[in-house]
């Protein structure tokens, strides 16, 4: 990080960096401020920072400027850490004073609704067993939490659904499957570890319905929304996501599928081995090769050549928008923050590229959209788009 940073900085000292180089920087600051080269510039400057003269303008960006160039004065101290954060929130709060002063905006509405926090989402969902029981997943502790027909569920102590074979039945045998569903609210995720070894990630707002044992030729699972796969390998046994629109068909893989109902198009994304994408009842069939995504929209299936790391980002812990529309940013966003969006207007067709972690409470999220030229406000569990 040391270098990028200090370049970053130049930049921006230099007044030669681009947006997208001011964005970073902020971002930086916002996700890294425990970091030692975070805390030695935050200790450098902070009996330099007076919260007094926050809202005077011809002040701000001197006070910034001084944020980032003295990280190299002082060596570090030791500090109590809530210093280090709460410079941190000055930077970020500044960087956004900064567009709201350069545009001639008038300030938040400061009421009750507009300064409470929303947090990020977290490991919530719900398991439906067989016989309609219902298991709230953030609720019940860790250990073995159901047995159905030979297997048993466990909820690990990080937050994982594992299922484990516990009798010596085969797979093989010709027995009814007995199904159970996961259902992520919004503001949720969860994973699930097959007893086939296969591990899926389900992103918010979401449901996977799957046998809790393969029994036949095929694994096959239901799908709606957003999950990522890696596929336990088995040739005599294929696996199969199903969504209402298509079908996904792999032997052993790493994929990603996004199926949101009201994204109104289905994108799969290949990361790793080969899949094949049939539409249902069209016929219409595609094979991906890692790098490569099928976009299934209004009965047109397509392939291009993706950045697969914008599709997975959401199971690694952040948003990554790559020439992202508003309408795909805050749908994302409402998803994962509980949120309800509004637009004041019809939205601007700009696209964006920043990322964001998806461990920021709301209103950091917001600072970092205004960075990026997103203006917005906060009432209540409301976004509203200007």
């Amino acid at each position: 990080m040391n270098t990028k940073l200090d370049y970053l900085y130049q930049r921006y000292v230099d007044e030669t960096c681009t947006e997208e180089e001011r964005a970073e920087l902020f971002s930086i600051i916002a996700a890294n401020s425990d970091e030692p080269q975070i805390a030695t510039l935050l200790d450098g400057t902070w009996n330099k920072i007076n919260i007094s003269e926050f809202q005077a303008p011809e002040n701000a960006e001197d006070m910034l400027a001084e944020i980032l160039t003295q990280h190299k004065r002082s060596p570090v101290k030791k500090i109590k850490w809530y210093r280090y954060a709460a410079a941190a929130s000055v930077v970020i709060a500044l960087s956004a004073a900064l567009y709201f002063y350069k545009s001639n905006k008038p300030a938040l509405d400061q009421n009750t609704e507009t300064l409470s926090d929303i947090g990020p989402g977290s490991n919530k969902a719900t398991l439906t067993l067989a016989n309609g029981k219902v298991i709230y997943l953030d609720s019940v502790g860790s250990g073995s939490i159901a047995q159905q027909a030979g297997i048993e569920i466990t909820k690990t102590k990080d937050g994982r659904l594992v299922y484990n074979i516990v009798s010596s039945t085969k797979s093989d045998t010709k027995t009814d499957p007995v199904y159970n569903t996961v259902i992520t609210p919004r503001g949720g995720q969860y994973q699930i570890n097959l007893p086939d070894g296969t591990k899926i990630w389900l992103n918010a707002a979401s449901s996977l319905k799957y046998p809790t044992a393969f029994n036949g030729n095929k694994r096959r699972v239901e799908l709606s929304g957003e999950a990522y796969f890696e596929v336990a390998k088995d040739e005599k046994h294929p696996f199969i996501v199903a969504t209402d629109k298509q079908e996904v068909q792999v032997l052993g893989t790493h994929f990603n599928v996004n199926s949101y109902a009201d994204e109104g198009v289905t994108k799969t994304t290949l990361l790793e081995g080969a899949v094949r994408v049939s539409q249902v009842g069209i016929g219409k069939t595609t094979t991906l090769l890692p790098g490569q995504q099928s976009i299934l929209d209004n009965n047109n299936l397509t392939t291009r050549i993706v950045d697969t790391q914008e599709s997975i980002a959401w199971k690694d812990g952040y948003f990554q928008f790559n020439e992202s529309d508003l309408g795909s940013i805050m749908k994302q966003l409402s998803r994962w923050y509980d949120i309800d969006v509004v637009f004041e207007s019809k939205p601007a067709t700009d696209l964006f590229h920043f990322k964001i972690q998806r461990n920021l409470n709301l209103n950091e999220v917001m600072n970092l959209l205004e960075i990026n030229g997103i203006n917005v406000k906060k009432e209540g569990r409301t976004l509203i788009v200007k």
